[in-house]
Parts: C-alpha cells; structure tokens; sequence
C-alpha cells in the first residue's frame, strides 16, 4: 500500500543529499509512471550542510509554508560532527562531544516530529546514509564517523517503531551493498570519493530502498493470454479487447493503466546491485499455446522485438524493452522529472544561501543583499584551513543566488508546467498489439 494519497504534497526535509541528491526525482518518476490518476506535488526541502537542529529552525519558514500533508525527514550526516573524528586534527574534548552530538540529534528528531504532529502532517522518518570510510580516496578517512550514523539509524529506527512511524532504512543496505563489493573492488563506492554524497547509482539504490520499504507495486501490468483457444486468462491494471487471431499470429488492444519505469542510462549500474527491475519494474506479457517458432511483436505499428514462443509462453517483461512507446514516453517523462529536479535545486540553493549566509538581512534591499553575500565571501577566504574547492564553492554560491533570485517566481511557474505536463501525457492509454510468426526454414 502506498504512503502517499491523491493529491498528497510532499515536502522532503534534508541536507544535501536531499538537497541536490536525485533520489526523491526517481520516487518522483515512479509514481508518475505507475500511479497517473494520483496526482502528487514532490517538494524539495532540503538545505546543504544542515543538520536536523536547523531542519527543527525552518519547519515554519520553509516547510509548513508549502503546505504539506505527507514530510519525509532525513538527517545525520551533518549531526555526528564528522570533524570530532578527525586524527589529523583532534579537536578537544572529542569523545564528550561526539556523545553530546548523538544525543543532541536524538532530541531535535523528537522535536520536528512533534511539530510535525501537532500540524496533523504525515511522517516518514528516513535513516543517515552511509560514511564510506574504507573507499580509496585522498580525503582523510574519519574512523568510526560511519558507526556514528548507525547510532543514529539505530536510535530512529526505535523512535518510529515507538511511535508507530514509518522509517526507511538507507543505512543499512547501503552499507552492506558497499562493505560487499569492496571485498572485490577496493575503490567501488556507493557515494563519491568525498565519503559522503551519493552520485546517480546510489541515488536510484536510496530510489530503490524507499519504494520497496514502503511497498510499492510490484507490476506495472500484467496479462495472460491463450493464443489457441483465444481468450484472456488473466489482466492486472490492464483491460484486453479486440483479441482476435490472424493467419500468422494474432493481434489485441490492450489499455493499459501505467507505464514502465524507464532506464537512467548514468545510474543503470544500480540494477545490478538492488533488484529493482525484479521487485519494481515488471510488465509482463505471457501468451500460451504459441505456434512454434519466432514472433515478431509490433505495438502501435512499431516493431520492438522478437521472441521465440518460449519467451511468451514464460512472459516477456516489457518494462526492460527500450524500443516499446510505453517505454519512450517514459523517458520523456523522465526527462521532465529531471528538470523539475533541477529547477527546484536552484531553487534551493536560494534558500541556503538566505538562511545561511543572509541571516538578518533585508532580503528585498538588493544592496544589503550585495553587501551581505561580500561579507560572507570575506569571512569564508579568511578562514585559511578551508581547502581552495569549498571557498571556491562559497564564490559561486554568491554569484548564483544575484543571478538567479529574480528568476524564482518564473522557476516556480516552469515547475508548475512541468508538473501539469507530466499529468497530461502519463494517462491511462491503449496500445494495439500485433503478433506475427515468423516460421523456421525447417520445423
């Protein structure tokens, strides 16, 4: 059963891996290929480098005023102090600090979820994702940071199930998909090389985590057909008519209630680590009592493939065929969800920099706004031990937030767009089917 119902807005509260992460795009997509008649508003509330005290701080500013019905929280990774574990630089009174960081995580997750309560939202609690601490790579490695975030996990694991919230577990698998493949592949990572942010693979693998956790569909469709004596035998989330056999096969029209989850061809290698085609992804076209023989299967006039009858008499999962309309307008909508991701990322980037860097500013005096992003910039290249790529980081996050604040309002609106596209091509359709035999040489 779903988390979420028909015109459902989901604010999803975070730090960075939420903020510029795609895992929620990839939710996204999902729902809009396998649910088209649920419409849902995914909103991107994430903030890079904050922590659940700063989630706690803009629940009002910056999530209650989306008004949402269903929040997903995820925090953690900026909660642990990752510098407390530091052995280059040990900081002072590190084990006291590091105790006082966990417990201080464990009182603001209790706090957001009680203002989350009182609002009458809908909660999904989400675990830290991984430390890699063990990936080859020239950043220090913070020994225990990882164990750190298991505590974490550990601790609101044990707060959903006290309250009776829903929790996706990230941590875990993620850390036993990458403790395995190290084990062969020393430099094999499911975040990046700084040990900590997710790219594409890890995103659709967190994608993965979060639907099967909260038992999403297996099925896109799923039918079942008797060539010889020519009836349906069976339909889910599809309705068969016009079954008619032919000289050489036999053709149908077949409307169909969803559509595939389409390939990301930069985070395919995710299929081989979590079985999402198997558990998420199946659309399967079964047909008994084929002539012996190769069929040619066209839909809508186009041809996508031939299948020996074997292939149907198991089923043939359509859902992993590139060819098919079902899957080209999948990835059209696809190719929307990752604007719509990255509009809201600009858009999001805004907001860091004013609850970040602009506190106490007149965000409409465009002069103090100036003024204010070059006191920052100073203050960020005067602090000698940040490393040249972070300050150069601070300089483009200035010059992006005057570029882009008076683009927000048109952003909003594109996303809008977007949205309304998407709800408009993903509906319900029909596909006419054909089957054409194509007889060996010698039977």
């Amino acid at each position: 059963m779903t988390p979420f119902q028909n015109h459902d807005t989901i604010c999803l509260v975070g730090d960075s891996i939420t903020d510029s992460g795609t895992y929620h795009s990839y939710i996204f997509l999902y729902y809009a290929t396998r649910h088209p008649l649920m419409r849902l508003r995914f909103v991107n509330c994430g903030i890079a480098g904050d922590s659940a005290a700063g989630m706690l701080g803009r629940l009002n500013q910056d999530v209650f005023s989306n008004n949402p019905t269903v929040v997903t929280l995820s925090a953690g990774m900026n909660d642990v102090g990752r510098d407390l574990y530091s052995l280059i630089r040990v900081p002072d009174n590190a084990e006291s600090r590091k105790r006082n960081a966990i417990d201080a995580f464990k009182q603001n997750i209790e706090r957001i979820s009680d203002a989350l309560g009182e609002k009458g939202v809908s909660q999904i609690l989400i675990t830290p994702t991984i430390y890699d601490e063990h990936v080859e790579s020239s950043d220090e490695s913070m020994r225990e940071v990882n164990a750190a975030l298991g505590k974490c996990r550990d601790f609101v694991l044990e707060f959903g199930n006290a309250r009776n919230i829903p929790v996706v577990d990230f941590w875990h698998s993620m850390n036993e998909i990458n403790r395995t493949r190290q084990q062969a592949n020393a430099s094999f990572t499911l975040v990046g090389n700084d040990r900590v942010h997710p790219g594409p693979i890890g995103h659709l693998v967190m994608a993965y985590l979060f639907l099967d956790q909260t038992n999403a569909g297996r099925d896109v469709w799923r039918i079942s057909l008797d060539a010889k004596a020519n009836v349906v035998l069976a339909q889910k989330n599809a309705a068969i008519t016009d079954l008619v056999p032919t000289p050489t096969g036999l053709t149908f029209s077949n409307k169909e209630m969803a559509l595939p989850f389409p390939l990301i061809e930069d985070a395919k290698e995710a299929l081989n680590l979590v079985p999402f085609i198997e558990r998420l992804n199946q659309q399967v076209l079964q047909i008994h009592n084929m002539p012996a023989g190769k069929h040619t299967l066209k839909i809508n006039g186009t041809e996508v493939g031939t299948y020996p009858h074997s292939a149907f008499e198991k089923g043939v999962n359509l859902a992993e065929n590139p060819a098919t309309p079902q899957n080209v307008l999948a990835q059209e909508i696809g190719k929307l969800c990752a604007d719509h991701h990255s509009l809201g990322k600009t858009i999001r980037m805004l907001r860091r920099v004013e609850m970040k860097d602009l506190v106490g500013v007149d965000l409409k005096d465009r002069e103090a706004v100036k003024k204010g992003l070059d006191a920052f910039v100073a203050k960020m290249l005067s602090q000698k031990d940040d490393p040249p790529e972070r300050t150069a980081y601070y300089m483009l996050l200035a010059r992006t937030y005057l570029k882009e604040i008076d683009n927000e309002q048109a952003m909003l609106a594109r996303i809008r767009a977007i949205e309304d596209e998407i709800y408009r091509i993903n509906q319900p359709a029909a596909y006419a089917y054909s089957l054409e035999c194509i007889r060996p040489k010698a039977l």
